[in-house]
């Protein structure tokens, strides 16, 4: 059991992606999330545990840590809660402090009983500073700067979606290099305008292919008929239909197609996005697989997600189909589409190096574990 305690505000999705990618790297694990601030949202996992941070009391921490009994902690940022953490160190926890910040350890209590925190920190295995401000806040306070270490603030990553390498061999000869874009997880209501900007780029591209993706076969039934209606050359990917130099809309009705459409699409509108629907797909996970991003103006929960992207260059928002079209086509041009992918690769990967350093020291540390028990 790997307990994941996210203290600042606003970092739950960093520290979400990483109990994912432990399980993912180690599948036996279990994570426990909890939060001073909000909460996880569908963690998607029966391995991924969520609940409450308990009141710092000792007799509620010591009950909190006999029932979850983590083997490793990983405490976000700061706000050091003394009664959990001594219980979890009394129960022999492996115990890291990861992405310390200087406003972490800014409370009144740490101003005014600086005996507390130095007391807390010797408790903690490892030691991570996000920069060199909150690396000399805790030397300041005691810990030893030969046992921490600096390393890049945790960030959210995108997860890569799976894709069969035959399909998307064979989906590459048949494009020969024709520019392609993205409708991802469409609504249909949405459909219309996608068509009509489709319809609208192809004036600046007329090669341009675009993959107009569902969820659900009747509406992806629907919009074939409402593409031929217009007048537009139509393949259908679920009935087997490879795209032609002559397709100008290949329609497919799968979501577990998505990873494949991803690969192949230099610009990806994120469906769902002009009509306010809950299925828009995780901005982060699809810039991790190189294609530049356009939007509508209802992203609910991703609104974070995409202001970083778009400050970073990698995305764009449109507000109606007329629009949408626009930057379809200026931003499926090579060097447009590049510079936006590469800003993109460069949000989801920053912290990279962060995460695979405390993945190592929990996969060591549970490996000796499991030796010892041996």
């Amino acid at each position: 059991m790997v307990w994941i305690h996210a203290a600042e505000p606003g970092n739950n999705r960093a520290l979400n992606d990483l109990a994912h990618r432990l399980i993912a790297m180690r599948p036996e694990c279990n994570v426990l999330l909890t939060a001073a601030h909000g909460d996880f949202g569908n963690r998607g996992s029966d391995c991924i545990w969520q609940d409450a941070t308990p009141p710092d009391h000792p007799v509620v921490a010591d009950a909190f840590i006999a029932h979850w009994s983590p083997d490793v902690l990983i405490w976000a940022w700061g706000d050091l809660q003394p009664n959990l953490l001594l219980s979890a160190a009394e129960n022999g926890t492996y115990m890291m402090l990861v992405d310390a910040a200087r406003d972490g350890f800014e409370s009144r209590r740490d101003r005014w009983l600086p005996e507390v925190p130095r007391a807390l920190l010797a408790q903690f295995d490892h030691v991570t500073a996000r920069d060199e401000d909150a690396h000399l806040r805790l030397a300041q306070m005691g810990r030893s700067v030969a046992a921490m270490e600096l390393a890049q603030p945790l960030h959210p990553f995108g997860k890569m979606m799976p894709a069969a390498e035959t399909d998307l061999t064979d989906l590459a000869a048949s494009l020969g290099g024709r520019p392609t874009w993205l409708s991802a997880r469409t609504g249909p209501a949405e459909c219309p305008g996608v068509l009509a900007a489709h319809k609208l780029a192809l004036k600046a591209s007329h090669r341009l292919l675009l993959v107009l993706h569902f969820t659900d076969p009747q509406h992806a039934q629907e919009a074939e008929k409402h593409a031929n209606d217009q007048g537009l050359r139509v393949a259908n990917w679920a009935d087997g239909g490879f795209p032609d130099e002559n397709t100008q809309v290949l329609i497919d009705d799968d979501d577990a197609e998505l990873g494949l459409w991803l690969r192949v699409a230099t610009v990806t509108f994120l469906g769902g996005s002009m009509r306010s629907s809950t299925d828009v797909c995780d901005p982060y996970s699809v810039a991790a697989h190189g294609t530049a991003i356009v939007y509508g103006p209802n992203v609910g929960p991703h609104v974070d997600a995409l202001t970083r992207l778009m400050n970073a260059g990698a995305a764009r928002i449109v507000n109606d189909p007329t629009s949408l079209g626009r930057a379809v086509g200026q931003m499926i041009t090579p060097d447009h589409a590049a510079h936006m992918a590469l800003a993109g690769w460069d949000v989801v990967t920053r912290g990279a190096d962060s995460l695979d350093r405390i993945i190592s020291l929990i996969q060591s540390h549970l490996d000796m574990r499991q030796e010892g028990g041996r």
